[in-house]
């Protein structure tokens, strides 16, 4: 779970790999809102291998990859990071969630290549 209501994006980097989400943010330098180049960024620092670019939710990406970090818009209104792994929600902020995913909008992924 996040640590603070700022830091999704470090928690879902902390379970991707393993890590605590304190060491996330010592690694990434901020305990704030993150930006998927962040998330990239540190992703790369990591080791972890993953798409070169987010991709919009779209007829031609309709859905999410299998193994993705979800931008996700909120019903309350803010910018919110999940993890999807085989076909669950791995919210930082809500929990684990199966089924469809109701606190908000996915817009768009950042797939996750699997070792």
């Amino acid at each position: 779970m996040q640590s603070t209501f700022s830091t999704c994006g470090q928690a879902c980097i902390a379970m991707i790999t393993g890590k605590s989400v304190e060491e996330v943010i010592k690694d990434m330098k901020t305990d704030r809102a993150t930006s998927i180049g962040q998330l990239t960024e540190i992703l790369d620092f990591y080791g972890i291998r993953h798409a070169e670019r987010n991709k919009r939710i779209s007829q031609k990406n309709p859905v999410p990859y299998k193994f993705s970090i979800l931008t996700v818009h909120t019903n309350a209104g803010y910018t919110h990071w999940v993890l999807l792994y085989d076909n669950k929600y791995y919210d930082p902020e809500f929990g684990v969630i199966e089924g469809e995913y109701a606190h908000g909008k996915i817009t768009s992924f950042l797939e996750i290549y699997a070792e």
